[in-house]
C-alpha cells in the first residue's frame, strides 16, 4: 500500500515540475521576436532593432539595426543581453553595451506591461534608465 501512495506522489511531484518548467519557459518565449526602441543624444533620436532567440534553450537578446530620424541606418550585429530570466512578466537580465573598444555589463530589470511592450531598466555609473521597447509586428 505504502509503495502504491509513495509512486503516487512521485506521479504527481514529476507533473508539478514539467508544469512549473513549461510556465517558466513560457515567460521568455513572449519575449521571442524583434523589438524596437529609440534613444536620444545630443538632439538626435535613433531607433535601435533587438531580437530575442532561443540560442541552446538559453534566452538572447542581439542588436540587428541602427537607424535615424532619415531611415538611414546599418546592420549592427551584437550580443546586447543575456542570462535572462523572466517570471510571471518580471525579469532580469545581463546587459551588454559596447562603446568603441570598451565593453560595459550591467544588471537589468524586464518588465512585460502588455505582450507587446517591455520596460528595461538599468542602472550604472550613478546614470538610471527605463528603455520602452515595443515588439515589431
Amino acid at each position: 500500500m505504502s509503495l502504491k501512495m509513495n509512486t503516487s506522489k512521485m506521479l504527481m511531484l514529476i507533473i508539478l515540475l514539467l508544469f512549473s518548467i513549461w510556465i517558466n519557459a513560457q515567460d521568455g518565449n513572449v519575449l521571442i521576436g524583434k523589438w524596437e526602441t529609440s534613444y536620444e543624444e545630443d538632439g538626435e533620436k535613433f531607433y535601435v532593432t533587438y531580437e530575442f532567440k532561443n540560442i541552446n534553450r538559453k534566452l538572447k537578446c542581439y542588436t540587428l539595426y541602427i537607424k535615424d530620424d532619415k531611415d538611414e541606418g546599418a546592420k549592427y550585429y551584437s550580443l546586447a543581453m543575456e542570462k535572462i530570466r523572466m517570471k510571471e512578466g518580471k525579469g532580469d537580465a545581463k546587459y551588454k553595451y559596447n562603446e568603441g573598444n570598451k565593453k560595459y555589463v550591467f544588471d537589468a530589470k524586464l518588465i512585460l506591461k502588455k505582450t507587446d511592450i517591455l520596460y528595461v531598466s538599468y542602472s550604472f555609473w550613478g546614470y538610471s534608465n527605463t528603455e520602452i521597447w515595443k515588439k515589431v509586428k
